[in-house]
């Protein structure tokens, strides 16, 4: 498949941008706008977006959607800020509570977990290329700064199309943005499994049709 590509406009809407891809690729005659992106995605201004809004509206549109993570919906929807901190420690917990509607993505969560949408295990480097040969596309949530070799903390998302002997091909809606990035699979782990790993993750979206 030739999966469009689209750069993130702030430093918020990496999900947006990825989502838009996603959308792009398999709706080709249909153009979403940021706004409606933002819609889809339930985005609060300022804020990080968590997946959860955009994962159910995919399901009640015909998609096929995996979350595959060892994070557990139902304990997040009823234990809040609570359950990010013990699940992902201090450091990344506090930041992903500063940065999100913790109230809203409960709401959500107590949804996924409903829908039997989240497969709790911890994925691998196999299991992506697995999907990714089976025609799946993968959104995984990444920490930037590790990605981009820096210190620090910095959720991302970014949208993996292939692979080669070396690594992944991963779509980086930036910023800056880049397109077809290749990333080896050595750094791909160290930015996929922070700051533990049970941190990996990723969400694979095809049509049902498929």
């Amino acid at each position: 498949m030739q999966i469009p590509f689209y750069e993130n406009v702030d430093e918020t809407h990496c999900f947006q941008a990825v989502l838009r891809m996603i959308l792009k690729c398999y709706w080709p005659n249909k153009d979403f706008t940021w706004e409606e992106l933002d819609r889809i995605s339930a985005k609060v201004d300022g804020l990080w977006t968590c997946p959860t809004a955009s994962l159910i509206w995919l399901d009640d549109r015909g998609f096929d959607v995996q979350s595959v993570e060892m994070f557990e919906y139902e304990k997040f929807a009823s234990d809040g800020d609570d359950y990010l901190v013990d699940f992902f420690g201090e450091e990344v917990g506090r930041e992903q509570i500063a940065h999100c509607d913790i109230e809203q993505e409960t709401r959500y969560a107590r949804q996924i977990a409903k829908r039997n949408m989240s497969i709790v295990r911890t994925p691998e480097i196999s299991d992506l290329k697995d999907q990714l040969d089976a025609g799946w596309l993968l959104i995984c949530n990444v920490n930037s700064r590790a990605l981009n070799g820096k210190s620090g903390y910095s959720g991302h998302f970014v949208l993996l199309i292939g692979y080669d002997s070396n690594g992944f091909i991963v779509h980086d809606p930036g910023l800056p943005g880049r397109a077809s990035r290749k990333v080896v699979f050595e750094n791909f782990e160290l930015a996929w499994a922070f700051p533990n790993l049970q941190a990996k993750n990723y969400i694979a979206i095809r049509p049902r049709s498929c």
